[in-house]
């Protein structure tokens, strides 16, 4: 199986609890999925792909952050502090925790799903179809291979994790911006004399919509709005969707 998940697994001491923040490096973890003691019976698929790719991008900073571990009864730590600091500054947050369904709703927040801090894995079901940007999906649970980008595996009660890459039977994605340099800026235009209104970080991917034939960068949807982001190829490159 080839299809990589992150989530959110346990503290360092083998409990529930332990020190703010990853104390082992496998708090939370980006690994290949594998079959679980606690099979799953529910999945999730973002209807919108662009908040799918930006919650799978918030996904993969906190997992790689040391600020953020597992914790069970801090488990909306990680998530308020994120929130302090703004999510494109989510690295120099205060140490917090997660555990498995705070982290992927946490994630889905960020990228602008309408959550609240609430909510558990028995729950999970209900506060995802409410929003109306989520359907759940069949076949998921049984084949993972037909999951895609920021699918979101549940067993009530047990477990949820997010899946962070397509599995080898999913449906062709539309074409992406891939960001492949650090901190680059999306602007209101195509040059660097327009306004800049984020910041991409190393990983993360936008909806292309097209090239400007005069500077060679490329239009991206974020949400409803079309923005700007250098073409050139140290920064960012096209990704899926050629035939």
């Amino acid at each position: 199986m080839s299809v990589k998940i992150v989530e959110a697994i346990g503290s360092e001491t083998g409990g529930k609890d332990g020190e703010a923040g990853d104390q082992t490096g496998k708090e939370i973890l980006i690994r290949t999925y594998k079959d679980r003691s606690y099979p799953f019976t529910q999945a999730f698929r973002c209807e919108d792909r662009s908040m799918a790719e930006r919650a799978v991008s918030y996904g993969k900073r906190i997992a790689e952050c040391s600020k953020f571990g597992y914790s069970q009864t801090n488990r909306w730590s990680g998530a308020k502090n994120i929130e302090a600091v703004g999510s494109e500054n989510l690295e120099e947050a205060k140490a917090g925790d997660f555990d498995c369904s705070s982290l992927v709703i946490e994630c889905y927040r960020l990228a602008g799903a309408p959550l609240k801090m609430t909510g558990y894995t028995g729950s999970l079901q209900k506060l995802l179809l409410a929003t109306g940007c989520f359907v759940e999906m069949d076949g998921i649970c049984e084949d993972i291979e037909y999951a895609e980008v920021g699918d979101i595996l549940n067993a009530p009660s047990k477990h949820t994790l997010m899946v962070i890459t397509d599995g080898s039977k999913a449906e062709p994605s539309e074409m992406m911006v891939e960001v492949v340099g650090n901190n680059v800026r999306i602007r209101t235009g195509c040059g660097t004399e327009y306004p800049t209104v984020k910041i991409a970080h190393k990983g993360d991917t936008y909806q292309y919509v097209e090239t400007d034939e005069d500077t060679g960068w490329y239009l991206i949807k974020v949400g409803q709005a079309i923005w700007a982001i250098t073409g050139k190829s140290r920064y960012t490159k096209l990704v899926g969707g050629f035939e």
